[in-house]
């Protein structure tokens, strides 16, 4: 692909690798966004009739590092620019059902008949195979089939709604990780390959030790309500005075007995497992903890190494000292607070370039560096084969 100005700005582990993303909910841009802060050159392509329908357009953090454009892939000329620019990239990923884009003429054997070192990940709910494959389905279901919900329940035993696409974004790390590991593949052999990477095979091997030891015959304390009394109280969260809550977690004996020292109960260090001294335990450190405030109790703390922690706030989060350290905390053109980059790479770290696109805002430069005139420009966008602001 030609090179810009714009990809002359890029610096990363993946400047260089270029990347279409045709998809449109949050695990396929999540997983692109992944490969753009570290280089990579990313063009989202949407349909034009999207425009007053964009669900991340909330969500700054999957739209920076990125060019968009908007094309219609059901037309003929659209897919025309759809396999000029598939003739140059690298990979490209969709989120679509099984068949989709095979049906639309653009799935992985059309790609890579132009260009066989294509790297074609496919980001689905259930993966390419399997009696669920045409299933419809979003994050919550996932959760669902995967067992994650048989973890999160209430005190009266029901499931839990996370308020937090967990399989969605399982779902993106591994189409990321996959992305890579074909990368590092075609340096060896030459070739591309497809990547079927589905959500809840992504949640569910990171639920390797949950289901591991229930299939051992371990049954999680507090299943039903991991904070209840059934649950050791070296691993629970508990209320401070100002109804605030506070995270404590030493499993390793030593530093649970630094902490029953620093709270003024020693004699508890040697009690961590002992199931008969438990309800007396936590009892103790129930009202320890009630009687003070969480800020009393975070600076108490502050310098041990103990395993604890204050349940932040989420509008407490972007002001966090630590975060802010870790430069993990960016304030977008607009304001808004967004997530770092992460990890950090010390030779070549990811970066902010361009902020956050705008339906649509590159259609006429990609098009430009692909050879179109401006006359040919203003016909496709007549004919509605695009989409420009």
């Amino acid at each position: 692909m030609e090179r810009t100005l714009w990809m002359e700005a890029m610096m990363g582990a993946l400047d260089g690798l270029n990347v279409i993303d045709l998809s449109r909910l949050l695990p396929g841009p999540f997983c692109t966004a992944l490969l753009a802060d570290h280089g990579a050159n990313v063009l989202m392509v949407e349909a034009p009739w999207f425009r007053n329908d964009s669900v991340l357009g909330e969500v700054p953090m999957v739209r920076r590092n990125k060019r968009h454009m908007a094309l219609d892939l059901r037309k003929d000329k659209g897919k025309e620019i759809f396999f000029q620019l598939a003739a140059r990239a690298d990979v490209v990923v969709d989120g679509f059902r099984p068949g989709v884009v095979e049906r639309l003429g653009v799935g992985y054997d059309a790609v890579r008949s132009i260009n066989p070192r294509i790297i074609y990940c496919s980001l689905t709910g259930y993966g390419q195979t399997g009696p669920l494959a045409n299933r419809a389905g979003h994050d919550l279901n996932y959760m669902a089939a995967t067992g994650l919900l048989d973890l999160i329940r209430d005190r009266a035993g029901n499931p839990i709604k996370p308020f937090f696409q967990m399989a969605d974004l399982a779902g993106s790390l591994y189409a990321a990780l996959g992305i890579l590991l074909a990368v590092v593949a075609r340096e060896r052999t030459g070739e591309g390959q497809y990547v079927d990477a589905a959500m809840t095979d992504g949640l569910l091997s990171l639920l390797a030790i949950p289901i591991s030891f229930t299939a051992s015959g371990f049954r999680f304390p507090g299943r039903v309500d991991n904070n209840s009394r059934e649950s050791f109280p070296c691993y629970r969260i508990y209320e401070t005075r100002d109804r605030r809550h506070l995270s404590v977690g030493p499993l390793e004996p030593h530093l649970w007995e630094s902490l029953c020292r620093k709270l003024g109960c020693p004699e508890y260090g040697p009690l961590q497992f002992d199931e008969t001294a438990r309800d007396e335990i936590s009892a103790r450190l129930e009202e320890l903890f009630r009687s003070q405030d969480l800020e009393y109790w975070t600076s108490l703390l502050s310098e041990a190494d103990d395993c604890v922690a204050p349940v932040l706030k989420l509008e407490e989060v972007p002001h966090y000292e630590h975060f802010h350290a870790r430069e993990m905390i960016h304030i977008t053109e607009k304001g808004v607070p967004a997530p770092g980059i992460a990890p950090k790479l010390s030779g070549t770290p990811g970066s902010y370039r361009i902020p956050a696109y705008e339906f649509g805002e590159h259609t006429v430069e990609v098009l430009t560096e692909i050879g179109y005139s401006s006359d040919e420009i203003a016909r496709l966008r007549e004919e509605m084969t695009i989409w420009h602001p």
